[in-house]
C-alpha cells in the first residue's frame, strides 16, 4: 500500500479504538504507527543499505513490532501512557495492509533468515510518481486535508457540527468508494483509479476504504468523547 493508504488504515484503527478506550491520544499515535515502517525503513533499506534494495525490512517484522508493544506495555504499567501501544496497534496494521505474509522471510525475520536483497533503481522516483499519479491516492489526501481543517475549525470555535457533517459525508463517500472497488466497477467506470493491480492489494484497498468509511459515520452519528489537542499527546 502506498503513504495515504496506510494512513487511512491507521486513522481507521484509531477510531475505533478511541470509542473503546475513550483515549483520545490513540487517533494520533496508531496513525503515526500506520506511517513508521515506510518512515524508517524505505531510508535505512534504499540508502542506508542501499545494496539491500528492500523498504521491507526491520519494521516490517513482526519481531520489532513485537517488541514495541512490549516496551509500550512496561511504559503503561509505570507511567499509564499507552502511546506506544497504540503505535504497535498502526505498525500491525501497516504489515497487514502490506501483506507481508506473502514475504515470510521478512515477516517473521530473524527466524527465516535475512531480509531478501531486491533491485529497486529509482525507488524513491517512482514512489513518489505512483503517489501523485494515483486517482484513489490523491482522493484519500484530499479528503483528509478536508477533515482536518474542519476538525481544527471545531477547535478554534468550540463547534463541532461541521466536522461531524463532513465526515459522516467522508465516511458515506469512502463507502460508496470501496463496494465500487470490491465490485471491480472502477475498472470500468473510472479506469487507472487505483494503481494496485494484484487482487490481494485491490481486496486490501477496498476493505481499507469500506472500514474508513465505517468509521468516519460512527464519528458523524456517534460523536465519542470530545478532543482537544492537547487530549492528542
Amino acid at each position: 500500500m502506498l503513504p495515504a493508504v496506510h494512513l487511512l488504515i491507521g486513522v481507521t484503527l484509531g477510531i475505533f479504538l478511541l470509542y473503546i478506550t475513550k483515549d483520545c491520544r490513540a487517533l494520533v499515535y496508531c496513525a503515526i504507527g500506520s506511517l513508521l515502517p515506510d518512515i524508517i525503513d524505505k531510508p535505512v533499506g534504499h540508502i542506508i543499505l542501499e545494496s539491500m534494495g528492500n523498504g521491507r525490512i526491520f519494521f516490517h517484522s513482526l519481531t520489532v513490532c513485537a517488541l514495541v508493544a512490549l516496551l509500550g506495555y512496561l511504559i503503561y504499567l509505570k507511567w499509564r501512557h499507552p502511546g506506544l501501544l497504540f503505535i504497535a496497534a498502526g505498525m500491525l496494521s501497516h504489515q497487514l495492509a502490506d501483506a507481508m505474509w506473502c514475504a515470510p522471510q521478512s515477516w517473521y525475520w530473524p527466524f527465516l533468515g535475512d531480509f531478501p536483497h531486491k533491485y529497486s533503481p529509482s525507488y524513491f522516483e517512482n514512489m513518489f510518481h505512483l503517489e501523485f499519479s494515483s486517482p484513489s491516492e490523491l482522493l484519500v489526501l484530499a479528503l483528509g486535508v478536508i477533515l482536518f481543517v474542519c476538525l481544527v475549525q471545531a477547535w478554534r470555535t468550540g463547534n463541532s457540527l461541521l466536522f461531524h457533517r463532513v465526515a459522516g459525508l467522508v465516511g458515506l463517500f469512502l463507502l460508496v468508494a470501496g463496494v465500487l472497488v470490491l465490485s471491480g466497477l472502477t475498472v470500468g467506470i473510472l479506469p487507472g483509479f487505483l494503481v494496485y493491480s494484484g487482487c490481494s492489494d485491490i481486496l486490501i484497498c477496498a476493505f481499507s476504504l469500506i472500514l474508513g468509511g465505517a468509521a468516519f459515520l460512527l464519528v458523524s452519528f456517534l460523536p465519542s468523547v470530545g478532543c482537544g489537542m492537547k487530549d492528542l499527546l
